[in-house]
């Protein structure tokens, strides 16, 4: 389920005269957590849709060495899967719901294997799911719901996981529990890419950050050294106090005030 490298280069995208990326470069290897951050506007989910070319952006993006230029849809599928923020339908069960991540690898009208299966019934027991199988997606609660997400994603076997705001909605503990799960994903060889709106955890749970703003790269590298108190003044115009506790290895931002002296937004794009 893993790879060794993803290269992007120089990679663009416009809404019609709005550029929301600009000349974006970088590369992320096996099984990293990558956080991706940046105030409103800044290109975090315009940036995950081109990666899994929902979006068709100009420049290069290699996986191995192979341009994904060269793959089909399916065969996209197969080795990406992305998570939007926006919620599932909810009139089917849990299990047709995580069962569609299967989607890809049909080999017929529909999936009937017993690997299909088991796949299915491991993706519902490592999100703790299979009590709720048979419940409809409505009748769950946001943080149940977000975990039905990421057995869905994972029932598809991708190499790389891409995560828009996978915390939004959710109370601390469902926070915590959902940012546990996507982190011990990239321990059995999946690489996360996760767009976060929270620093705290963009510093707990990232092995890299990427900082965008105005649809550039501000930043890039480890979370300790590029999430800075000047860079979040930068970058979010907010003051703040960063500490580490070193005994429990975790960061603590403290919000001082607001200093409108951000680096322009010139576009809208999300």
């Amino acid at each position: 389920m893993s790879f060794n490298e993803v290269v992007v280069s120089e990679l663009s995208f416009s809404y019609g005269k709005v550029k929301a990326l600009k000349e974006l470069s970088f590369t992320i290897c096996g099984g990293e957590f990558i956080g991706v951050i940046g105030p409103n506007g800044s290109g975090k989910t315009t940036l995950l849709k081109c990666l899994c070319s929902i979006l068709k952006p100009y420049g290069s993006i290699y996986i191995d060495g192979v341009s994904i230029s060269k793959y089909s849809a399916r065969e996209i599928a197969k080795i990406i899967s992305y998570i939007p923020p926006s919620p599932l339908p909810g009139g089917l069960s849990v299990f047709d719901t995580v069962s569609l991540g299967r989607t890809p690898h049909m080999k017929g009208l529909w999936w009937e294997s017993r690997e299909d299966e088991d796949i299915i019934q491991y993706s519902l027991k490592a999100l703790n799911l299979d009590e709720l199988a048979d419940r409809r997606v409505c009748e769950l609660s946001s943080g149940e719901q977000q975990r039905v997400k990421i057995a869905k994603a994972i029932t598809q076997q991708p190499k790389i996981l891409l995560v828009d705001e996978p915390t939004v909605h959710l109370d601390l503990k469902h926070q915590i529990e959902i940012m546990n799960i996507l982190k011990s994903l990239t321990f059995k060889g999946l690489t996360v890419i996760a767009a976060l709106h929270d620093l705290n955890l963009a510093l707990t749970y990232s092995s890299k950050v990427i900082v965008l703003n105005s649809g550039r790269i501000i930043a890039y590298g480890d979370p300790r050294n590029v999430i800075t108190e000047d860079l979040v003044e930068k970058v979010y115009g907010v003051k703040v106090k960063i500490r580490w506790d070193n005994e429990l290895n975790y960061p603590i931002i403290t919000v001082l005030g607001v200093k409108d002296n951000r680096v322009p937004v010139e576009n809208s794009a999300t």
